[in-house]
């Protein structure tokens, strides 16, 4: 039977929770060229929703930048020309946007499987100190030739190269005279993201329009659940959606990946209720158990009890005497410490005047297994 839940990717078609209104106020913005900052928690499904809002555009074309684990120069130009050639197929253009990054070096092969072009460049020659300048110029060139929305997903990964501020100010010194062309920023590090847009001495300072993506509405969100169940050949009832909602702090992608594992525990024909949600769940921990045990493998002592901590209470005030007291550290510095490392782990995040798990699973898995 067809699983009726997909998560982990880009989520289309019947798979994707429609959310009319920010379809519609995408749309408006790509239409008058506005750049926007998109934010969001953690698969929040910003990827999937822009592409789904752009899609719905007539005579617009997207480019998707997939920027997530840059580490070099050379990567960022190869995941722009990447992302040159599954934007069209028109062969005139594809030779043209060869001839202009020809500091690249650039080779265009066509997948065997799909038939879709792929530029791929010399990873020597995407180092030099002008590949910058000719990958961009490329994009540029492609927005010429007709619509486009650019959409550089993972953003703040930028920050992570050699020379961050420069090749920022280079990319900013490009993108600030296409006026026409709509830039959208795609970040799930609220921090960086805050740091690239909201700094003053940033290059990219006020330079694009805030969108959040807040969670989808739980009323629409549980019928859409129940629809889904349906689909698979199962039901569910009204209040179990919701409750598996709550658990996920309405996080779309975590929701999707509990209902798979909720739909997975139901006998065909059958109805989910809240008393399936502890197998549920169970099955979630058998399939994330190994990366959850590496993370937690090379902590400290005192970060593994701030974790745990945390577990318990995520939004506690951390500098508190009953928190300090809960995880037997007595010292705020030491606290401190902690946090700060399972922050730059990305095992938590600061928000609202507290911290959270990027993962809710792994917070549950914490209270059960630790």
């Amino acid at each position: 039977m067809k699983m009726p839940f997909r998560y982990g990717c880009v989520v289309e078609g019947e798979y994707f929770c429609p959310r009319p209104n920010l379809e519609r106020q995408l749309r408006d913005y790509a239409e008058a060229g506005q750049n926007l900052v998109i934010q969001g928690e953690r698969r929040m499904g910003k990827t999937s929703l822009v592409k789904k809002a752009i899609s719905g555009m007539k005579g617009e074309r997207l480019l998707y930048i997939d920027l997530y684990g840059i580490r070099t120069l050379s990567d960022f130009c190869r995941r722009v020309m990447s992302g040159v050639g599954g934007v069209t197929e028109k062969m005139p253009f594809l030779k043209k946007a060869l001839a202009l990054a020809h500091r690249l070096r650039p080779a265009l092969t066509i997948d065997s499987n799909t038939g879709a072009p792929t530029i791929t460049v010399d990873a020597k020659a995407a180092s030099e100190p002008d590949s910058l300048d000719a990958a961009m110029s490329t994009v540029r060139k492609l927005a010429e030739d007709g619509r486009l929305c650019v959409v550089m997903d993972e953003f703040q990964d930028l920050l992570k190269l050699k020379n961050a501020d420069r090749i920022l100010a280079e990319m900013r010194g490009t993108i600030q005279f296409q006026g026409d062309t709509p830039y959208f920023f795609l970040g799930s590090v609220r921090n960086d993201m805050l740091r690239i847009f909201t700094h003053p001495d940033s290059p990219f300072f006020k330079s694009a329009l805030a969108f959040e993506v807040p969670p989808i509405d739980p009323d629409e969100f549980a019928r859409f659940i129940v629809a889904r169940f349906r689909k698979g050949g199962c039901g569910i009832k009204l209040e179990t959606a919701k409750a598996a909602i709550e658990f996920a702090g309405g996080v779309s992608g975590d929701v999707q990946e509990l209902c798979d594992a909720l739909w997975g525990v139901t006998e065909e024909g059958g109805t989910a209720t809240d008393a399936d949600l502890p197998r549920a769940l169970a099955v979630v921990f058998a399939r994330e158990k190994n990366g959850f045990e590496t993370a937690v493998a090379d902590l400290t002592p005192n970060q593994l009890s701030v974790l745990r901590g945390l577990a318990e209470a995520d939004s506690a005030r951390v500098f508190s005497a009953e928190f300090m007291n809960r995880v037997q550290i007595l010292s705020p510095g030491a606290v401190k410490r902690a946090l700060n490392s399972l922050v730059a782990s990305r095992l938590i995040y600061p928000r609202h005047n507290g911290y959270r798990f990027y993962n809710p699973f792994f917070r549950e898995w914490i209270k059960t297994n630790l």
